[in-house]
């Protein structure tokens, strides 16, 4: 009895212990269970992830032009192709203004003494838009120089108010022989003045065809200072004795040879010495600096001095 009494507590004792056991082996299974489920969703979720496409916003804002970049290149190169395009840089005339057309009727009608010629910007190859410069005595008698360029200019008063002063219509129109719109235009592009030059008569200062004998050339055409028809009937002429024999207004020639004072007066056409007759000879020491700082021949060409006085 009492045996049994002692084995009844073991038994118990054993059994509460298989009982913990499978309790402690069922939650192990459980956590082992919660473990594996865990690791494998953390697992899906590095999948998911992966999977993702990844967006860097420490990149994209550690270097900003890194989208911009093409944009600005695209844009560079538009701007320099607009750069490359010439612009006038006067407002382009549709038509010609009454100005201008009231002082192309003085340039028609008034002459005008062209001295020295000179062209610059023409060599092959040069990016530089050609340009001519002119010396001309207007009808005042004062020395001025003009330039036919991009935007064409005069020393006198008129041009440097910003007006198209009778001087540069006068190089346009007789001189040039410029047509069309182009003669009333503020401005050119250098594609104009390309044209206006290669279209332009030959510059008989400097352009004399061989004639040594001073044998006179018939008169006719244009005179070479004021590029005004000759008019053997009504206007007296001078020619080149010394070698090329061509034929100059009289006074025209007067002009030409009182600006070249203190120097040799030479043919404008050839540049030989000229073989002056006396009055012409005196001209050299006449012209005289006037109140306007202009080299002044008025009075030895019989000029008026007045400005705006046609000639017949």
């Amino acid at each position: 009895m009492a045996s049994g009494s002692w084995a009844q507590p073991l038994w118990l004792s054993s059994g509460r212990k298989r009982a913990l056991e499978e309790t402690q082996h069922n939650n192990y299974a459980a956590a082992s269970t919660t473990t594996s489920s865990a690791k494998r969703r953390q697992v899906r979720a590095a999948v998911s992830i992966s999977n993702t496409p990844v967006i860097d916003l420490t990149s994209r804002a550690s270097s900003p032009a890194a989208e911009t970049t093409p944009r600005k290149r695209k844009k560079t190169a538009g701007s320099s192709s607009v750069e490359k395009e010439e612009r006038r840089r006067r407002v382009f005339r549709k038509h010609p203004p009454q100005s201008y057309l009231q002082k192309l009727d003085r340039a028609r009608t008034q002459r005008l003494f062209v001295v020295d010629r000179r062209r610059e910007g023409e060599g092959e190859g040069t990016a530089e838009a050609p340009r001519e410069i002119v010396q001309i005595v207007g009808s005042t008698g004062n020395l001025y120089e003009v330039e036919i360029g991009l935007v064409p200019w005069c020393t006198c008063p008129d041009s440097r108010k910003g007006n198209q002063c009778k001087h540069i219509i006068y190089v346009l129109h007789n001189v040039l022989k410029v047509s069309g719109y182009l003669q009333y235009q503020l401005a050119f592009l250098s594609s104009e003045l390309r044209e206006i030059f290669a279209n332009a008569p030959v510059n008989p200062q400097g352009n004399a065809s061989q004639n040594e004998s001073g044998k006179r050339r018939p008169i006719e055409g244009d005179c070479p200072i004021c590029f005004m028809e000759f008019k053997p009937s009504t206007e007296e002429t001078v020619w080149c004795k010394a070698a090329c024999g061509n034929n100059i207004h009289k006074t025209c020639f007067q002009q030409w040879a009182a600006t070249e004072q203190n120097k040799d007066v030479r043919c404008v056409i050839c540049r030989s010495t000229w073989e002056f007759d006396a009055p012409l000879q005196q001209l050299l020491s006449y012209g005289k600096v006037n109140d306007e700082g202009y080299i002044n021949v008025a009075d030895q060409l019989g000029l008026s001095g007045e400005r705006g006085v046609t000639f017949t």
